[in-house]
């Protein structure tokens, strides 16, 4: 479904609208307020964290119960620069029940300041869940991708996503908790997964072209012995995100290492992904 421009950045997804036309005829107004408020600034928080850092942000896109900051940067840079992003969006719920806090201690109890509290504890709680595409799903991405390849990470991240989501709706459904809202959100995290393995490949191959161009010989080198047969497109499916790969290929009475940038050069620019490894330093020259 195609969102709605407010402006370059804001975009507002059609599910967005259903939840604030079921507002206006439940009289739920100042609820809705109150949940798209904490929603934008959570997303705000991601936004210029990433902006911050430079990215490529095309936009933040506003959906039901939630949003998201699109950008093709979100698994190609570094570590420390993924996390702060991902974080960005669940600290701002820290100021916020402090400002909540302080409206309480000033005006008393009231039931807008408690359900501003609950909304705030929920989005933040439900963000953190390991679910693709939610902050806690590319946590565990980038955890993952410290210790896997990045192509293992990228399975198991999913994986791991749809087992979890697929537990939450079993449990909606045990405890007879399915609402309308519910139901929506969950179709939208389903239909996401589904997508972001469809396009499993496709992020792959973007991966392996950053790694093309960034700096990755100051990464700690790992070195990986490989036979004869080894093909370049195999070496490449191990590619770490934290670590310089080094192939080590052993021919008597000798051996001799090829890099990964070497392997890289020969799978985009010579278009050899059959090629062996061994190779490699033949065609690169």
């Amino acid at each position: 479904m195609k969102a709605l421009k407010l402006n370059q950045f804001i975009h507002i997804h059609p599910l967005f609208f259903l939840l604030a036309f079921s507002a206006f005829i439940t009289g739920a107004f100042f609820q809705f307020v109150i949940l798209i408020t904490i929603v934008t600034i959570h997303e705000l928080g991601h936004f210029l964290t990433a902006r911050r850092y430079k990215w490529r942000v095309s936009r933040i896109e506003l959906w039901l119960f939630g949003g998201a900051v699109v950008s093709e940067e979100h698994n190609t840079r570094p570590f420390k620069e993924q996390v702060h992003v991902v974080l960005a969006g669940p600290v701002q719920h820290v100021w916020i029940f402090c400002i909540l806090l302080l409206l309480e201690m000033w005006i008393g109890p009231h039931s807008l300041i408690g359900l501003a509290h609950l909304y705030n504890k929920v989005i933040l709680i439900f963000n953190l869940l390991p679910i693709w595409p939610l902050d806690g799903g590319k946590l565990l991405f980038y955890a993952v991708n410290q210790f896997l390849s990045f192509r293992k990470s990228l399975y198991a991240t999913l994986v791991c996503s749809i087992l979890i989501l697929s537990g939450c709706s079993l449990w909606l459904a045990v405890e007879g908790r399915w609402t309308l809202a519910a139901l929506l959100l969950a179709s939208f995290l389903i239909v996401e997964n589904i997508l972001e393995w469809r396009r499993r490949s496709f992020t792959l191959m973007r991966y392996w072209m950053y790694c093309t161009s960034s700096e990755r010989e100051r990464l700690p080198p790992i070195y990986m012995k490989v036979d004869d047969k080894t093909l370049v497109r195999d070496v490449l499916k191990k590619i770490r995100s934290n670590r310089c790969h080094l192939y080590v290929l052993k021919q008597s009475p000798s051996f001799y290492i090829v890099n990964e940038q070497e392997c890289l050069r020969a799978f985009f620019d010579s278009k050899k992904a059959d090629l062996k490894v061994r190779d490699v330093p033949e065609i690169i020259g």
